[in-house]
């Protein structure tokens, strides 16, 4: 657990769970835990735990119960479990999403079987029903199905919910896509009208690549943005956290916190820099002309980097690209 006055500076407090919760050493052979998911429920604190192994489909979500963030963190057990011969996806990444009427969803799965949606009894903080749900996202196997990661925000200004996943290898390649329903279980679509789901279409050019790897000139590289979850402060400012890694295949990875904005569209863009709590006066558009060095992203999730554009005029700038919020 770390804690935060600015989402600028942490600081490490304890660990929820200093030892592997039984319920989670009863079924994976685990030695940590995954993916914690914290929301507050009439004044209790619910912690949804993954515990799996590295390409495993023998993995558990569990639910911890606390009266305050800092503890204690009591076990409370099963959520949903799976392993080879049960189930074809896996019980990882958990996600606890509110629809317009405020009722509790699990979002959970990764590679294998894709992304499975299930309703949550909010007196107890598990599944209302028994199995696994309905799937609502799933990638091809030639792209070794790789989705994981989910996050599901309702936005009231569009009336729509926005499913947030990671493609590709959380080592090199991750990148956040979105898609987005009119109703919490799907189906869910992206700008292009393509499901999640779909299975014939160019892999790679499905959802809407919202991060990727990228390198502005002068500047470190971020590799492999991924595995976001969206907060919103008291204020109602929304901001996408999610890791990333200075270099690949490494353990050099970090939190990382960006404002995200909507667009008229009714679709999510991601700041370019990290959030750093200052805020800059909006512009004059004639104090935007000049040279500015951008990132745009492609379908495919190699490292990204910047080129230079020079706009000379109002009426080139009004047509251009990234002043229309593309």
């Amino acid at each position: 657990i770390r804690t935060s006055l600015d989402l600028i500076h942490w600081q490490f407090e304890k660990q929820a769970f200093p030892q592997l919760p039984q319920s989670a050493r009863e079924w994976s052979p685990a030695e940590g835990l995954w993916a914690p998911e914290v929301i507050e429920y009439q004044g209790e604190y619910r912690m949804y735990f993954s515990a799996s192994t590295f390409g495993s489909t023998t993995s558990f979500i569990g639910l911890g119960t606390a009266p305050h963030p800092l503890g204690p963190w009591v076990d409370q057990g099963e959520v949903v479990k799976t392993h080879r011969g049960i189930a074809d996806h896996n019980a990882i990444d958990a996600n606890l999403a509110l629809d317009r009427m405020g009722h509790h969803w699990l979002i959970y799965g990764s590679f294998f079987g894709g992304i499975y949606i299930a309703p949550i009894d909010q007196s107890t903080g598990k599944l209302a029903e028994k199995g696994y749900g309905k799937k609502i996202a799933q990638r091809p196997a030639s792209v070794d199905t790789a989705i994981e990661g989910p996050f599901v925000y309702y936005h009231p200004e569009t009336d729509m919910y926005y499913l947030f996943v990671s493609f590709d290898s959380l080592n090199e390649t991750y990148n956040i896509r979105v898609a987005r329903a009119k109703e919490i279980t799907g189906p869910y679509t992206d700008w292009n009208g393509l499901s999640l789901s779909e299975q014939e279409a160019v892999p790679e050019k499905i959802g809407v690549k919202l991060l990727g790897s990228y390198q502005f000139e002068e500047q470190s590289a971020v590799y492999a943005p991924g595995h976001n979850s969206i907060f919103k402060r008291s204020d109602n400012e929304l901001f996408i956290i999610h890791h990333a890694r200075r270099q690949p295949f490494s353990d050099d990875f970090f939190l990382d916190v960006r404002k995200i904005y909507w667009l008229d569209s009714g679709w999510p863009v991601i700041s370019a820099i990290s959030y750093a709590k200052s805020i800059p006066e909006i512009p004059m558009k004639e104090d935007l002309i000049g040279t500015w060095e951008i990132i745009q992203f492609t379908a495919e999730s190699s490292l990204i980097s910047s080129e230079f554009v020079m706009l000379t005029d109002i009426q080139q700038m009004e047509k251009s690209y990234f002043w229309q919020g593309h």
